[in-house]
């Protein structure tokens, strides 16, 4: 049997004894006679496609199959998930459905019946591009005939900007990205994090240049993540290791740990490793020349002009440089016998028993040159061998669209084989090593799965039970999600063109010298520059966030979209990710439950009487409800009622109404209830705030 795009034929058959009660294989036979036992994925421009039990998927020319089996594959119906893009992702998807199926047995328990095509694409539109697919886009998919469609919209969402969108969501809620910190502006460090986003950085890639950065926040934006934290270490370094390793040391920062193996004298050795780190650029910023910097700031006569000089100079501090000495010390009030209170700290990198081979380490260890602390502690913890992080970050993405964790919480591996599924945790690391921590790929592989593309659990979950996945969880829309899908409502698609893109205008304005390399002359025409640029942020930005949030802070979000989005009703119809992080106190976002970025994945997706009301009578449902609502005008565009009504469901929830919906809805505009009201009762629905 000839075959293309596959392994050796051979090879595939001495596995297809596996499984051999599952009746959905069936042995196929090609016209030399060879047999392949098999389950039929699809036929397409063609060929057939045959998926073996360990998940790999042959590609076989449809006239070189017996007459019988031709005819099979035209009559069939093909099992699963169809076509896949190629059949080293199905067999990677199809490894993990069975570790999921081997935890379900053991449980007793069956996987939910597969979601229908009305379901799925919803879903993947709000967990890929973050929300929900427009009329035009739901239709597209569901009328599409061919076989491989659930595979090629996961491609093209994947590669678009809506994916950009709402993973940079997901990680700015989880690293506190805020729009100021430190009383400066953080523009640079979101536009680079989005920026290593839409160029698919590999994630170890991205945190060892967030560990390991260095420079002015102006300058280099991978810097933002310890400038968070400036002057802070033990903090940032205990979010940093329950963040990127899934190590809970909080505790350890003032005591042993009660419940895990990490010591008060383990941590402040893995803090040494930024002991020789500087956050408030005391090093390179200019201590010499301070005295004729403060003289030339008081030549400014006029106090006001003073005073943002001063808050330049501050925003202009703000930078990460490494000193030749670790000056890391013991707490004053250490306990234990193995060290003395102010005892200097050597940086020692902390094990893990499971730990076998201890690869992580190998030139990871402190030299003499403690200039290099940092960038070794970054080599360790973002290493392939390193037997946390790719497992961490596996976790975190597995939740992202699944809704739970393998182990949860994310923050907390200490103990792998406490999570639900150990085999499959395992297994979810080793894939994000093999993938070479490319999220876009590891995210491919997941949503081709037959666990991500069965119907959701429904029923609720009884406590302390564990969650086997039969399936994803049904889940409320996070707040992004659910403010996106106002806004394509509303715009439709083009809600993914309008890019914010603060952080280079903002940078130009405020980047001043304050090294006293410049002359006087220049140095006075770069800070009058700067000042002026500063008025445009609403007079004191970098020194009085409140008092900027009061002075046009709408019209300057405006201005610093490269693409300027629609205005209704006073609301900024962008994608979350390019509105202010976070938004302000009232607003949709933040009433269905955006973080206020001060604590790491605080985002909540509890139910709360604000958002009813906010749901019922906000500004978001009368804008949709507007004759000028994309939603509206394509629906009143239809010649029947019937078609309007359909036109509705499909822009809401990505189906056709069923019968008695479709009947009440047409009765209920014959009898008075305008567009508006329909969109009204639609928006209302619990089905449309849950990713089902």
């Amino acid at each position: 049997m000839k075959t293309r795009l596959c392994l050796p034929l051979a090879c595939a058959l001495l596995i297809t004894g596996l499984q051999a009660d599952n009746e959905v294989y069936r042995t196929w036979t090609d016209a030399q006679g060879r047999k392949l036992e098999a389950t039929f994925r699809g036929i397409e421009n063609g060929n057939v496609f045959l998926q073996v039990r360990n998940g790999y998927v042959y590609r076989l020319p449809l006239d070189k199959l017996s007459a019988v089996d031709q005819q099979a594959a035209k009559t069939l119906k093909p099992e699963g998930l169809g076509i896949p893009s190629d059949p080293n992702l199905a067999q990677a998807a199809a490894q993990i459905d069975m570790l999921v199926e081997a935890g379900l047995k053991k449980a007793e328990l069956k996987p939910n019946p597969l979601a229908s095509n009305e379901q799925f694409v919803r879903r993947v539109f709000l967990d890929l591009a973050g929300r929900i697919p427009t009329r035009e886009e739901a239709l597209e998919f569901i009328n599409d005939p061919s076989v491989s469609k659930r595979a090629k919209v996961i491609d093209r969402l994947l590669n678009s900007e809506g994916y950009r969108s709402h993973l940079f969501n997901y990680f700015a809620d989880m690293l506190r990205m805020a729009d100021v910190a430190q009383k400066a502006r953080f523009f640079t460090y979101q536009d680079w994090l989005k920026g290593q986003i839409g160029d698919n950085v590999p994630w170890n890639k991205i945190v060892h240049s967030m560990m390991a950065a260095d420079g002015k926040l102006l300058e280099n934006g991978a810097t933002g993540y310890l400038l968070r934290d400036a002057g802070m270490r033990l903090d940032n370094l205990s979010l940093t290791l329950s963040t990127f390793i899934g190590a809970n040391v909080s505790c350890a920062q003032c005591h042993d740990h009660p419940f895990a193996d990490w010591t008060q004298r383990q941590f402040f050795e893995m803090a040494a490793y930024f002991g020789a780190t500087e956050t408030y650029g005391a090093k390179g910023n200019g201590n010499g020349s301070m005295p004729g910097i403060r003289k030339m700031i008081a030549s400014l006569g006029d106090k006001k002009l003073q005073q943002q000089a001063k808050n330049l100079m501050r925003v202009n501090g703000l930078a990460v440089e490494d000193t030749s000495e670790n000056d890391l010390k013991m707490p004053d009030d250490y306990k234990y016998p193995d060290a003395k209170p102010g005892d200097p700290v050597k940086p020692k990198l902390i094990t893990w028993s499971d730990d076998k081979n201890k690869k992580a380490y190998q030139g990871a260890q402190p030299t003499k040159n403690d200039e290099q602390l940092r960038s070794q502690f970054a080599k360790w913890m973002t290493s392939p061998d390193n037997p946390r992080f790719a497992m961490t970050i596996a976790n975190r993405m597995w939740k992202h669209i699944f809704g739970i964790g393998v182990k949860e919480p994310v923050t907390d591996l200490d103990d792998p084989n406490a999570s639900v599924n150990p085999a499959l945790l395992h297994h979810l690391a080793n894939e994000m090593v093999r993938l070479k921590f490319d999220l876009k790929q590891f995210l491919r592989v997941l949503c081709n799965t037959q666990t991500y593309q069965r119907e959701a659990t429904s029923h609720e979950l009884a406590d302390n039970t564990p969650y086997i996945f039969p399936g994803p969880i049904l889940r409320r829309m996070t707040a992004e999600q659910a403010w996106d899908s106002c806004a394509t409502l509303v715009v439709g698609a083009d809600v993914d063109k309008y890019k914010a893109n603060r952080g280079a205008t903002y940078a130009k304005a405020m980047n001043v010298d304050f090294s006293g390399g410049a002359s006087p002359e220049v140095f006075k025409q770069q800070l009058e520059n700067a000042i002026a640029s500063m008025r445009q942020y609403g007079g004191k930005a970098a020194g009085n966030p409140k008092n900027n949030a009061k002075k046009k802070r709408m019209a300057n979000e405006e201005e610093d979209l490269t693409m300027k989005p629609p205005v209704r009703n006073g609301l900024v119809l962008a994608r979350a990710s390019e509105l202010p992080q976070p938004e302000k106190d009232q607003h949709f976002l933040r009433m269905f439950g955006q973080s206020d970025r001060q604590i790491a994945d605080s985002e909540s997706e509890e139910g709360s009487i604000p958002q009813v009301l906010m749901l019922m009578n906000g500004e978001a449902q009368r804008v949709i409800g507007q004759k000028d609502s994309l939603v509206v005008q394509t629906a009143t565009a239809q010649k029947t009622p019937e078609q309007q009504v359909d036109s509705l469901y499909l822009s809401f929830f990505s189906r056709k109404p069923k019968p008695a919906e479709l009947g009440e809805a047409v009765a209920g505009l014959g009898n008075g209830m305008t567009m508006q009201d329909l969109t009204w009762v639609l928006f209302n629905t619990r089905e449309f705030i849950f990713v089902e």
